[in-house]
């Protein structure tokens, strides 16, 4: 058909109210009957309308575009992130633009006043920093918005996460069972991450009353594996205390596998091995590692029916959302 179909014309063909076919088209199913439902879709699909997004954003004052920024759009987290929000709005005749910060402040925020400048309805963050005076101009811009994975202090703005500092510390109480004497966590650094943060403090909440020996690792994209390598074996006495690493994130995870099987140290026998991942890959490593499954792909579903909500005028019913993560205990420690 050449014509473009209005609104009026597709609830004729279905003999149903326009405010019906409006109700379907923005998908507010509450109270249609699931007869009238399927007519609707029938017609819709039988003469390939399509809403003229550009006309309807004119009348609403919308765009039917959200802002996505995730921190490293590398990583295996911020995919499933993307596609578990995507899903959601998709549903509901949004449009997700995706944005990558590259864990820089000052990208962040031109990625932020770009997103602003479109005039997107709402914005999806996985913020850098945790000072809110970094985001002061998106309250002033009054653009709803949902943080995601990671925290903003003294901000007021719904969270989706999941309990960072409980399940690393049920790991770490675990580690301590299993007789490992020394813990070694390998991050990025771990000021002006909440995230990182509260895993780390929980091994060190869990050691506390042990002999059991707390350190770290801070490396960067700069940092060798020679100079890893020496850290590991000083730490660990040469290998001779037992020891286990722990890698706060599973990008790391992937970087410590590989630098043990370079120097030719084993798992578990010379070291075990666990990891906060974010993705199911720890199983496809030989030996599997013991790791705390996220649930990115929920907590972007979340993120998005939060913000959804919000834009729907629909009252917040809590702040933060913890989404179950799993600890999932496979061979790479040793009794």
């Amino acid at each position: 058909m050449n014509k473009r179909l209005t609104i009026s014309e597709i609830a004729r063909m279905a003999g149903v109210s326009t405010a019906t076919v409006s109700r379907y088209l923005n998908g507010h199913f509450d109270k249609m009957s699931d007869e009238t439902r399927t007519k609707v879709q029938q017609i819709i699909s039988d003469t390939n309308y399509h809403i003229n997004l550009q006309a309807q954003s004119l009348k609403n004052q919308t765009t039917h575009l959200i802002g996505m920024v995730v921190a490293d759009i590398e990583n295996i987290f911020s995919s499933i992130l993307f596609k578990g929000s995507d899903k959601v709005f998709e549903q509901h005749g949004y449009q997700i633009l995706l944005m990558n910060s590259d864990n820089s402040i000052k990208r962040e925020h031109n990625q932020l006043q770009r997103l602003l400048d479109l005039q997107v309805d709402g914005i999806i963050l996985q913020p850098i920093s945790t000072d809110p005076k970094n985001y002061e101009f998106i309250r002033i811009a009054d653009t709803p918005i949902v943080i995601v994975d990671r925290k903003i202090n003294q901000e007021n703005w719904p969270e989706v996460s999941t309990d960072n500092y409980g399940y690393s510390k049920v790991l770490s109480e675990l580690i301590i069972r299993m007789g490992y004497k020394r813990i070694i966590t390998i991050s990025e650094p771990l000021s002006d991450n909440e995230v990182r943060m509260d895993r780390y403090q929980a091994v060190q909440d869990a050691a506390k009353g042990t002999n059991v020996i707390v350190d770290r690792i801070e490396i960067d994209t700069e940092t060798t594996d020679d100079f890893i390598y020496s850290q590991i074996m000083k730490k660990t006495d040469a290998l001779k205390s037992k020891s286990v690493i722990y890698a706060l994130k599973g990008t790391v995870l992937m970087r410590v596998r590989k630098l043990l099987s370079k120097f030719h140290i084993l798992i578990p026998k010379d070291i075990g091995v666990t990891a906060f991942d974010d993705w199911d890959w720890a199983q496809l490593m030989q030996p599997q590692i013991t790791t705390i499954q996220q649930n990115p792909k929920k907590m972007g579903e979340k993120s998005a029916e939060i913000l959804i909500n919000i834009l729907s005028g629909n009252p917040l019913s809590q702040k933060t959302v913890l989404v179950e993560s799993e600890l999932k205990i496979r061979n790479s420690l040793i009794d």
